[in-house]
């Protein structure tokens, strides 16, 4: 499958947090929970993108995001600042729509994801991380095969409950 990155917009966003609802544990990754994040026109061809298939059919969202060494996020306003951003860790978060999860596509679309959010931010940085919960083992061998490995175990908070969560890198 080849992908196109476009800025997010209004019908892509509605969409994505209306219509994309995961089945069982998988739920909360449900954007219905994301709408703020999703919704930020501020973000939208800076840091968040709609990922469209061959046939233009809206497929994936890819987040980018950047972060200092104490955790804390840039500032959308600020993407554009390549040698602040190149001090920073690029953070990137994805999604495929439901029903493509599980056909294959994993791997190929996180290594699409990656090199976009490395191109169009002109990032030169030393890595690539993501996080994710760790009872989604089957994202976790997806991220493994992309180049992905686990640095750090922690407790965070998806949707409002609380989960072992993994953060993953992949060295650039």
């Amino acid at each position: 499958m080849k992908y196109t990155f476009v800025p997010m917009n209004q019908e892509y966003a509605s969409t994505i947090v209306d219509t994309w609802k995961y089945e069982k544990e998988y739920s909360i990754y449900d954007y219905s929970n994301e709408a703020d994040h999703m919704l930020d026109k501020e973000g939208w061809g800076t840091g968040i993108f709609a990922v469209l298939n061959q046939e233009r059919d809206l497929i994936g969202e890819l987040s980018i995001e950047f972060i200092d060494s104490q955790g804390l996020y840039t500032d959308f306003r600020n993407f554009a600042d390549e040698a602040l951003i190149n001090e920073r860790e690029l953070w990137i978060g994805f999604g495929l729509r439901p029903e493509l999860v599980g056909q294959g596509h994993g791997t190929k679309f996180v290594m699409a994801c990656v090199e976009y959010a490395i191109q169009n931010s002109h990032y030169r940085g030393e890595y690539v991380r993501l996080g994710v919960a760790m009872f989604n083992q089957r994202a976790i061998k997806t991220y493994e095969k992309a180049g992905f490995q686990k640095f750090e175990q922690t407790v965070g908070e998806i949707s409002g409950k609380t989960f072992e969560c993994a953060y993953m890198r992949k060295r650039l």
